[in-house]
């Protein structure tokens, strides 16, 4: 059985608004000290979203973890596993040819054709990635 709680902060009952973060500063999301838990998630939809380009990414990610979708050419994901070194931070998640998916039989058949880890394919209808 639940009870409900008088929250020490608004008086009113808890609830998911009236929780307060009770932790360091965010700097990836700006979530400070004291901040709701309602402004922490609308903080987090606009600061943690991925960047995107036509290129490879060439410049230093902010933070780790930070994706970037390539939009033309071989359409690739990426992520960052560092920051801050520039182009080096970047590491291909996913990847799809700049014509889509191609067909192969399977794994083996795919690395034979000259696709790498990471890079999708299909049989028939079932999108794979290479391993």
């Amino acid at each position: 059985m639940r009870t409900a709680q008088i929250c020490p902060t608004c008086s009113t009952y808890e609830n998911a608004l009236c929780t307060l973060y009770n932790g360091t500063l965010l700097p990836n999301t700006q979530i400070s000290p004291l901040d709701s838990v309602e402004v922490a998630f609308q903080k987090i939809d606009a600061n943690l979203v991925p960047v995107s380009g036509t290129a490879v990414p060439a410049v230093s990610s902010l933070y780790l973890g930070q994706l970037y979708v390539r939009t033309s050419g071989n359409k690739n994901l990426y992520y960052a596993q560092t920051k801050g070194t520039g182009a080096t931070d970047w590491r291909i998640l996913l990847s799809t040819g700049p014509t889509g998916a191609p067909e192969y039989a399977n794994n083996a058949a795919a690395i034979a054709a000259g696709l790498t880890v990471g890079q999708t394919y299909r049989t028939g209808e079932f999108l794979k990635i290479v391993y």
